[in-house]
């Protein structure tokens, strides 16, 4: 059964992540694949961070599907809807962000639809089925 995410990035990302059918995250510190750290070394001693990674990293699985929304920190604007198609793997050259996973791209928004509920998404997020299937409905 597929899971539903919300991740939050930045515009210019966004338009990277439909361009290259990707979607991405990186972090400070984080300077290799995320899962050959041995878990008592990894490198970040944020748990939201960690938290993070871990969803991106080794949570979210081929065939779940992903709402990425654009905006400042109390924004969440829906810029696309994907499929996730590949496993997590780090390139250390791509830039802005290194940590990949492969993904199709199932709706791209010209304008970005304002999602109050998801204001204060992190990076990236677990939602339940519901909150996404209540979106679906709302912008269609």
């Amino acid at each position: 059964m597929a899971n539903y995410w919300v991740m939050k990035t930045f515009k210019d990302w966004a338009d990277s992540f439909i361009h290259n059918s990707e979607i991405g995250m990186d972090e400070e510190g984080v300077n290799q694949n995320y899962n050959q750290y041995p878990h008592n070394q990894l490198p970040l001693n944020n748990e939201r961070i960690l938290r993070r990674f871990n969803q991106f990293c080794k949570w979210v699985q081929q065939g779940d599907y992903v709402i990425v929304g654009v905006g400042q920190t109390t924004a969440f604007k829906m810029k696309l809807i994907a499929r996730i198609t590949g496993d997590y793997y780090f390139d250390p050259n791509h830039r802005p962000y290194r940590h990949i996973r492969k993904v199709e791209i199932m709706k791209v928004f010209d304008e970005p639809i304002n999602v109050e509920k998801w204001s204060q998404t992190q990076r990236i997020e677990l939602i339940d089925d519901n909150d996404f299937i209540d979106t679906f409905v709302r912008v269609l």
